[in-house]
């Protein structure tokens, strides 16, 4: 049997917390018909309708870098997950496996999350990507550097465009109504989430999202989970308070991020000290959610990526190798999943980059390929990604990753902790059901 996808869990946790969701309106997009298929076979509608101030809601956590394989690896150190991951090993429901979508980065498995559709549907294909300001089949000449690209985590870089307007893909929140509601028959729109006695998560809002302040209005929020309002807690240990609140309040689905993992991962490596202790805090609030949200309330815990530990020895320079070099004019994505551009985004110039890039790398590349080729993580490639995505796309295998010191800052190039491939590691989440 397939693990769940990514793309399934907050659609499939507004089912569980008693809400439908209008339609899309676009292809390739969960319906209210599939999440409340999956809520189902999740043991998720055991009790719909449930008054969320009594323990009906539902709390969706997601753990920014936890990939299963380093959950399993580090559980001694997770009391409470390793609780949630034995009776997810054990019990009757999905997990504990779920497959986030490629690239696995965050930008694109939180819209993936937010929407229930995948990169390909909603353009938000990698850490950064061409700017859509650019006619890519005017880019003829030049080398790659940063003007060009525009990066998804903080819209910032090759004249931005609106994030609303630009991924338009309505989301899961934008999309909440009542079961009895009559606009859930109807199109995607404002949702009662948004209604004005909602603006501080008080009763009227069907969903808030939780993390620190500053995700609040910003880009990379506006293109995957605009649609509620966002409760800002810049501690870890602060968030599982103000889930509680909002559902004694009456809001049915919280969504809470954390994102201290990854943090730690990127800076020091998945495998330090520093890793531990940010595992360790998070098995903390976890239990202390658990504590704190009213009794019957269900908590779905999964992670948008896991990551691999790299290091000098396992580089691989753009700018050492001429024949890499060659034919590239602009450099995007991640150095675990590069984006390489070519002049007009000439098909035939493309395939022969691939060649180059295939017979170099060798094993140390999983896939090298045009986005028509793409493993089936990309999603199907609409209007917009086809836009932004890379000519040919480049996945490394191992913990080897591709670096451009023209488009990568030297931060960037020593980080440990990478991930955006198709290995394991990086695909494979946890998806962990609690109650409390």
């Amino acid at each position: 049997m397939n693990p769940p996808e990514l793309r399934l869990v907050l659609g499939a946790a507004a089912a569980g917390a008693g809400l439908a969701l209008a339609p899309a309106g676009v292809p390739d997009t969960l319906d209210d018909a599939a999440a409340r298929q999956t809520a189902a076979a999740w043991g998720l509608l055991e009790d719909p309708g449930r008054d969320p101030r009594r323990g009906g809601g539902l709390v969706v956590v997601l753990v920014d870098g936890l990939g299963l394989e380093l959950l399993r690896e580090r559980r001694g150190h997770a009391p409470t997950l390793r609780s949630w991951l034995t009776e997810a090993e054990n019990g009757p429901g999905p997990g504990p496996r779920a497959l986030t979508c490629l690239p696995t980065t965050t930008a694109a498995a939180l819209t993936t999350l937010g929407t229930g559709a995948l990169p390909g549907v909603t353009g938000v294909v990698g850490y950064s990507v061409l700017t859509p300001r650019i006619d890519r089949a005017r880019l003829m000449s030049g080398p790659p550097g940063p003007s060009r690209i525009l990066c998804l985590i903080t819209w910032e870089g090759g004249d931005a465009p609106d994030p609303a307007a630009w991924q338009d893909v309505p989301t899961i929140f934008e999309r909440l109504r009542r079961p009895d509601d009559p606009a859930a028959a109807g199109g995607a729109g404002p949702a009662a989430a948004d209604a004005p006695d909602a603006a501080d998560g008080r009763p009227g809002a069907l969903a808030v999202t939780i993390g620190p302040a500053r995700f609040a209005g910003s880009g990379l929020t506006r293109a995957a989970l605009r649609g509620c309002p966002h409760l800002g807690a810049d501690r870890m240990e602060d968030r599982p308070a103000l889930a509680a609140g909002a559902l004694r309040r009456g809001t049915p689905l919280v969504y809470l991020y954390v994102g201290e993992l990854d943090h730690a991962g990127h800076l020091h490596g998945w495998r330090s000290t520093q890793w531990l202790d940010q595992l360790e805090r998070l098995d903390a609030a976890m239990a202390e959610l658990a504590r704190r949200v009213p009794a019957g309330t269900r908590i779905v815990l999964t992670a948008d990526h896991g990551m691999v530990d790299t290091g000098p020895d396992r580089r691989v320079d753009v700018t050492a190798h001429p024949e890499l070099a060659r034919d590239v004019v602009a450099v995007a994505g991640e150095p675990r999943f590069t984006q390489l551009y070519v002049p007009g985004s000439d098909p035939e110039v493309a395939a022969r980059v691939a060649g180059r890039w295939r017979d170099l790398l060798g094993e140390r590349a999983a896939w090298v390929g045009t986005p028509d080729e793409a493993p089936a993580g990309l999603g199907p490639i609409g209007p917009r990604a086809r836009g932004v995505l890379g000519d040919v796309l480049v996945a490394m295998d191992g913990n080897w990753v591709v670096v451009d010191p023209r488009v990568h800052s030297p931060a960037a190039i020593a980080m440990p902790g990478v991930h955006g491939s198709v290995t394991t590691a990086e695909r494979d989440v946890p998806l962990l059901l609690a109650g409390a």
